[in-house]
Protein backbone atom coordinates (compact mmCIF):
# COMPACT_ATOMS: atom_id res chain seq x y z
CA UNK A 1 0.00 0.00 0.00
CA UNK A 2 2.89 2.35 0.95
CA UNK A 3 5.82 2.38 -1.30
CA UNK A 4 7.70 5.03 0.86
CA UNK A 5 7.55 8.12 2.69
CA UNK A 6 9.52 11.51 2.66
CA UNK A 7 9.39 14.25 5.15
CA UNK A 8 10.98 15.27 8.30
CA UNK A 9 11.71 13.47 11.35
CA UNK A 10 10.45 14.71 14.48
CA UNK A 11 11.66 11.81 16.89
CA UNK A 12 14.56 9.53 16.60
CA UNK A 13 15.01 6.44 18.87
CA UNK A 14 17.14 3.16 17.97
CA UNK A 15 15.04 0.75 16.43
CA UNK A 16 11.83 3.59 16.14
CA UNK A 17 11.62 7.03 14.34
CA UNK A 18 8.78 9.44 13.56
CA UNK A 19 8.37 10.90 10.28
CA UNK A 20 5.60 13.85 9.62
CA UNK A 21 4.88 13.53 5.96
CA UNK A 22 1.44 15.54 4.80
CA UNK A 23 1.03 16.83 8.30
CA UNK A 24 0.87 13.16 9.42
CA UNK A 25 3.28 11.63 11.63
CA UNK A 26 4.45 8.17 10.93
CA UNK A 27 5.66 5.63 13.52
CA UNK A 28 7.94 3.55 11.41
CA UNK A 29 10.01 0.51 12.94
CA UNK A 30 13.37 0.47 11.15
CA UNK A 31 16.79 -0.97 11.79
CA UNK A 32 19.13 0.20 14.35
CA UNK A 33 21.53 0.72 11.13
CA UNK A 34 19.27 3.53 9.51
CA UNK A 35 18.06 5.21 12.69
CA UNK A 36 21.94 5.98 13.08
CA UNK A 37 21.77 7.38 10.36
CA UNK A 38 18.73 10.23 10.54
CA UNK A 39 18.92 12.85 12.69
CA UNK A 40 15.81 14.88 14.06
CA UNK A 41 15.08 17.96 11.52
CA UNK A 42 16.43 16.01 8.56
CA UNK A 43 14.02 15.87 5.34
CA UNK A 44 14.50 12.19 4.12
CA UNK A 45 12.81 9.35 1.76
CA UNK A 46 11.87 6.02 3.46
CA UNK A 47 11.26 2.87 1.88
CA UNK A 48 8.43 1.13 3.51
CA UNK A 49 6.30 -2.23 3.98
CA UNK A 50 2.98 -2.05 5.99
CA UNK A 51 2.92 -5.15 7.42
CA UNK A 52 -0.71 -6.31 8.65
CA UNK A 53 -0.55 -9.64 11.02
CA UNK A 54 -4.47 -9.53 12.50
CA UNK A 55 -5.66 -6.36 11.86
CA UNK A 56 -2.58 -5.13 13.83
CA UNK A 57 -0.59 -2.62 10.83
CA UNK A 58 3.59 -1.85 11.43
CA UNK A 59 5.02 0.33 9.14
CA UNK A 60 8.54 -0.61 8.40
CA UNK A 61 10.89 1.73 7.00
CA UNK A 62 14.34 1.10 4.93
CA UNK A 63 16.83 4.34 3.90
CA UNK A 64 17.66 1.68 0.86
CA UNK A 65 15.47 0.28 -1.35
CA UNK A 66 17.56 -3.00 -1.51
CA UNK A 67 17.22 -3.24 2.44
CA UNK A 68 13.36 -2.80 2.00
CA UNK A 69 13.35 -5.52 -0.97
CA UNK A 70 15.49 -7.99 1.19
CA UNK A 71 13.54 -7.45 4.53
CA UNK A 72 10.31 -8.51 1.82
CA UNK A 73 12.08 -11.81 0.70
CA UNK A 74 13.00 -12.47 4.33
CA UNK A 75 9.61 -12.01 5.86
CA UNK A 76 8.14 -14.72 2.68
CA UNK A 77 10.10 -17.61 5.06
CA UNK A 78 8.37 -19.28 7.46
CA UNK A 79 8.90 -18.40 11.04
CA UNK A 80 10.47 -14.94 10.09
CA UNK A 81 8.40 -11.29 10.84
CA UNK A 82 9.03 -8.19 10.74
CA UNK A 83 11.28 -8.13 13.99
CA UNK A 84 13.07 -10.74 13.16
CA UNK A 85 14.00 -9.17 9.53
CA UNK A 86 14.29 -6.10 11.40
CA UNK A 87 17.16 -7.46 13.66
CA UNK A 88 18.75 -8.76 10.86
CA UNK A 89 19.31 -5.92 8.70
CA UNK A 90 20.60 -4.03 12.36
CA UNK A 91 23.30 -6.20 12.68
CA UNK A 92 24.45 -7.25 9.35
CA UNK A 93 24.33 -4.75 5.97
CA UNK A 94 21.89 -5.64 3.01
CA UNK A 95 25.13 -7.21 1.09
CA UNK A 96 26.83 -9.05 3.92
CA UNK A 97 22.96 -10.83 4.28
CA UNK A 98 22.82 -11.10 0.95
CA UNK A 99 26.31 -12.85 0.31
CA UNK A 100 25.34 -15.09 3.52
CA UNK A 101 22.24 -16.44 2.31
CA UNK A 102 24.24 -17.13 -1.50
CA UNK A 103 27.10 -18.92 0.22
CA UNK A 104 24.75 -21.13 2.63
CA UNK A 105 26.73 -19.16 5.58
CA UNK A 106 24.13 -19.74 7.90
CA UNK A 107 26.90 -19.46 11.09
CA UNK A 108 26.25 -15.46 10.36
CA UNK A 109 22.89 -15.14 10.66
CA UNK A 110 22.66 -17.26 13.46
CA UNK A 111 24.72 -14.37 14.85
CA UNK A 112 21.29 -12.35 15.04
CA UNK A 113 19.35 -12.55 18.56
CA UNK A 114 16.16 -14.85 17.88
CA UNK A 115 17.41 -17.00 15.09
CA UNK A 116 18.13 -19.82 15.63
CA UNK A 117 20.41 -22.98 13.63
CA UNK A 118 17.16 -23.87 12.07
CA UNK A 119 15.74 -20.41 10.72
CA UNK A 120 19.21 -19.84 9.69
CA UNK A 121 19.23 -22.95 7.55
CA UNK A 122 15.48 -22.46 6.00
CA UNK A 123 16.48 -18.98 5.17
CA UNK A 124 19.59 -19.97 3.06
CA UNK A 125 18.23 -22.43 1.41
CA UNK A 126 15.16 -20.70 0.72
CA UNK A 127 16.37 -17.60 -0.63
CA UNK A 128 19.78 -18.50 -2.12
CA UNK A 129 18.52 -18.00 -5.34
CA UNK A 130 17.23 -14.72 -4.85
CA UNK A 131 20.27 -13.52 -2.91
CA UNK A 132 22.36 -14.37 -6.30
CA UNK A 133 19.67 -12.18 -8.27
CA UNK A 134 20.18 -9.39 -5.94
CA UNK A 135 23.62 -8.48 -6.70
CA UNK A 136 24.62 -6.07 -4.21
CA UNK A 137 28.09 -5.95 -5.30
CA UNK A 138 29.62 -6.55 -2.05
CA UNK A 139 33.06 -7.19 -2.24
CA UNK A 140 34.11 -6.57 -5.46
CA UNK A 141 32.86 -2.89 -5.30
CA UNK A 142 30.72 -2.91 -8.28
CA UNK A 143 27.59 -0.93 -7.65
CA UNK A 144 24.43 -1.84 -7.16
CA UNK A 145 22.01 -1.77 -10.00
CA UNK A 146 18.23 -0.77 -8.75
CA UNK A 147 16.01 -0.64 -11.05
CA UNK A 148 13.17 2.08 -11.93
CA UNK A 149 9.87 1.33 -10.34
CA UNK A 150 8.13 1.12 -13.71
CA UNK A 151 10.33 -1.85 -14.38
CA UNK A 152 10.14 -3.56 -11.24
CA UNK A 153 6.20 -3.12 -11.79
CA UNK A 154 6.77 -4.20 -14.95
CA UNK A 155 8.62 -7.49 -14.11
CA UNK A 156 5.88 -8.02 -11.02
CA UNK A 157 2.90 -8.53 -13.35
Amino acid sequence: MYNHLRGEITECHPAQVVLRAGGVGYDLKVPVTTSSRLRVGEEVLLHTILHVVDGQPTLLGFLERVERDLSRKLMTVSGVGPAMSLAILSMHSAAEVATALKNGNYQLLKQVKGVGSKTAERLCLELKDHAIKMDLGGPTGRPVEVLPQTTEDAVAA
